[in-house]
């Protein structure tokens, strides 16, 4: 697949400041019942921006306002009915396990290997690979510092699934941990906090990763893209040596879509169509992500370009990889790893199951709608 200049993350902040309202008004069927959604600037909610462009909401049954903006301003939105459905990336997805439920998950859409460790070769970290074992990798962080940015997925990811990964490979007593930003040691309930299992988390803002790493002050940064990508280029300063294709193949939490459950219950039958017309997307984005990137350009009137997306940091999800997912389990196993992801945030209701926190079946008739079945 075609690799692209990044210029921003499958499900990081937006690069518009302000949230922005599609031309959704285009050739807009007034016959026709109207879904409002939220879309991130990026290729995570990309088969939204194909679906909209393709006409294959409307060729579905269901006219399509969107409003492009920022994970947590969308999440507020949909969570509050001001949104009907919307993008969602990790770093938001605690809003799926509250005890009143007002969202649940509809769909997963990509399965994301953006987020990154990455070592300075300068670092404690200069002789790991990516063929390191999740143990070798633990006993370099032990008293090593990690730049990242404690509110974006990299930091998600890293403290609830490569860090867990890693201390299962450790006998008690011997496990990794850190402080958080309150100075509470984590992880909770550990049998011992030794100074010489600590690694060092710094807080340090996304944008500002690449400045902060070439000074040479961190042995490791946890990124994504563009980050990422700008560091792994300086190939004579940085390298990466995990992210979840090579250690974490069974840890993906997805990007996802979420529904506003008030709305669907009013609204089953326009939320039929419409999972109808976001497949095609799905489908379309899979098979054409250049142009789909064509389309968020469209769609962002021009604040993002085609040209600054990377098609190559995810697998993106058709209707026949969907349906294999719910087959084989697997959709499940993913929606529990985002609720096991979740678990610490005080926010969340810890009996909200990924069952209750997810209502796949529109997904699932809507696959086989599209794949003729």
């Amino acid at each position: 697949m075609k690799k692209i200049k990044l210029l921003m993350a499958l499900v990081g902040t937006s690069l518009i400041g302000s949230a922005m309202t599609g031309c959704s008004n285009d050739n807009k069927d007034p016959s026709l019942p109207t879904v409002k959604i939220g879309l991130h600037s990026n290729l995570g909610a990309g088969a939204g921006y194909s679906a909209y462009y393709q006409n294959f909401f409307k060729d579905a049954g269901v006219n399509v306002e969107f409003e492009v903006g920022a994970g947590p301003a969308l999440a507020t939105k949909v969570v509050a009915g001001d949104l009907n459905v919307s993008f969602m990336g990790g770093g938001v997805a605690w809003n799926y396990f509250t005890t009143n439920q007002e969202i649940k998950i509809a769909a997963l859409d990509n399965l994301t290997d953006d987020d990154r460790l990455i070592a300075s070769l300068t670092g404690k970290g200069k002789d790991l690979t990516t063929s390191s074992s999740l143990n070798e990798i633990g006993n370099v962080l032990k008293g090593s510092t990690v730049a990242l940015d404690f509110t974006t997925n990299p930091f998600t990811w890293f403290t609830t699934s490569l860090l867990p990964a890693i201390n299962e490979t450790f006998e008690d007593g011997d496990k990794i941990w850190y402080t958080d930003l309150e100075g509470k040691n984590l992880p909770e309930g550990l049998t011992s906090y030794d100074a010489e299992d600590k690694v060092n988390l710094e807080n340090v803002l996304n944008s500002n990763l690449t400045q902060t790493m070439e000074g040479a002050k961190y042995d490791f940064a946890v990124s994504f893209a563009p980050v990422a990508t700008a560091l792994e280029k300086q190939t004579s300063k940085f390298k990466t040596v995990a992210r979840t294709s090579t250690h974490l193949s069974d840890a993906y939490q997805p990007s996802t879509w979420a529904v506003n459950t008030k709305w669907l219950n009013e609204n089953e039958d326009t939320f039929k169509k419409f999972m109808v017309g976001l497949v095609k997307g799905m489908n379309y984005r899979h098979n054409n992500p250049e142009k789909t990137c064509e389309d968020i350009e469209k769609g962002t009137a021009g604040a993002v370009s085609a040209s600054s997306l990377n098609t190559d940091i995810a697998i993106w999800l058709n209707a026949e990889q969907q349906l294999e997912l719910y087959n084989n389990g697997k959709m499940m196993q993913y929606t529990e790893n985002i609720r096991q992801g979740k678990l610490s945030n005080e926010k969340v209701d810890k009996n909200i199951t990924a069952e209750k926190a997810s209502v796949f079946k529109y997904l699932i008739d809507a696959c086989n709608t599209v794949l003729g079945k």
